[in-house]
């Protein structure tokens, strides 16, 4: 008998007592309203806990787990485990849901009978976020090859690397074991949906913004997880890969893969404080990944266009080059 809970909302908290009640307030007044809400506080040490506490109080669908801390991947691994809806999704407590999210993205999966359904979000930015203009609301459906093309080339409001914003039905979770690797602090939504695009094969997309991403929480773990940046990449990279390889569809793909770790090249260089730091972390980071220089560039400004040009050129002997990093900081995928 197929559970009353239609959708699971998992949601991972730790010290995010500033954002708490307005996100917890966008998931309790979903027009869908046969949810579950797990909020699992991961060792917060302000006073989350006590605001779930109080929210759970007066929303019975509310379940409240208190762990010691543990990291994102794991909180949200146990609420996927205790989770009893059909399908299952993944906020961050800092962030914020349209009140139709939840139904929207659940008549997409019943309509298609997709084990996946995607939205598009908001970047909250202090100057605003931009909204995108749809040819069309009608659904479609994206194969693995274009979901995985996307996966690595897509940034902003249509960015396809976050866990959030997304539908997941339980039994393909559980069928497949896809869980969030523990031991990965940095991009660990890349390597999940990689492997649920896999095992997948498509995604039904809702051409809606639905999903609104908090840019500017000065805590947030991707902040964080700016200490030992590259090492960080290094370890992504080659998870990747092995999921790309072992598939079979690497050759497909190998493009917006190069696209993806140019996008990393560039957060990297734009985290080095002096320009020496600067030609260290290129010269290293070509000599372990040749392959960046014959890149075919998606969705880049014509600055990056020359840039990379440039390193093609032995950029850093041409020291005037460095003019070409002042560009706006890309956004962290």
């Amino acid at each position: 008998m197929a559970s009353k809970i239609l959708v699971s909302v998992i949601v991972p908290v730790y010290n995010a007592e500033k954002y708490l009640e307005k996100c917890l307030t966008s998931i309790c007044h979903q027009t869908l309203r046969d949810i579950e809400i797990i909020m699992i506080n991961d060792g917060s040490q302000d006073q989350s806990l006590s605001i779930l506490q109080n929210f759970a109080d007066l929303d019975k669908r509310i379940t409240v787990l208190d762990l010691e801390n543990s990291g994102v991947s794991k909180a949200r691994n146990i609420g996927i485990d205790h989770a009893n809806g059909q399908f299952i999704t993944f906020v961050d407590a800092d962030d914020w849901l349209e009140v139709t999210m939840l139904e929207e993205l659940y008549q997409a999966c019943r309509l298609t009978g997709s084990n996946i359904a995607k939205c598009d979000l908001y970047w909250q930015e202090a100057e605003g976020s931009r909204q995108l203009q749809y040819p069309s609301n009608t659904y479609c459906t994206f194969s693995a090859i274009e979901c995985l093309n996307k996966l690595f080339t897509e940034i902003g409001e249509s960015h396809f690397g976050f866990a959030s914003c997304k539908l997941y039905e339980k039994s393909f979770l559980d069928m497949h074991r896809l869980r969030f690797d523990e031991a990965m602090s940095f991009a660990e939504d890349t390597v999940f949906l990689t492997r649920a695009v896999i095992k997948n094969q498509s995604i039904c997309y809702v051409p809606r913004q639905l999903y609104y991403y908090n840019v500017n929480n000065e805590s947030s773990l991707t902040k964080k997880a700016m200490v030992n940046l590259r090492n960080n990449y290094d370890v992504l990279y080659k998870k990747l890969l092995m999921e790309l390889l072992r598939a079979e569809v690497y050759a497909e793909v190998k493009n917006s893969f190069l696209n993806y770790q140019f996008e990393g090249l560039l957060v990297i260089l734009h985290q080095s404080a002096t320009k020496q730091q600067m030609k260290y972390e290129m010269q290293s980071f070509l000599k372990a990944y040749p392959d960046i220089l014959k890149v075919k560039l998606i969705n880049r400004n014509m600055k990056q266009f020359v840039f990379l040009k440039l390193m093609k050129m032995n950029w850093f002997s041409l020291s005037s080059t460095l003019i070409y990093l002042n560009v706006k900081k890309p956004k962290v995928i």
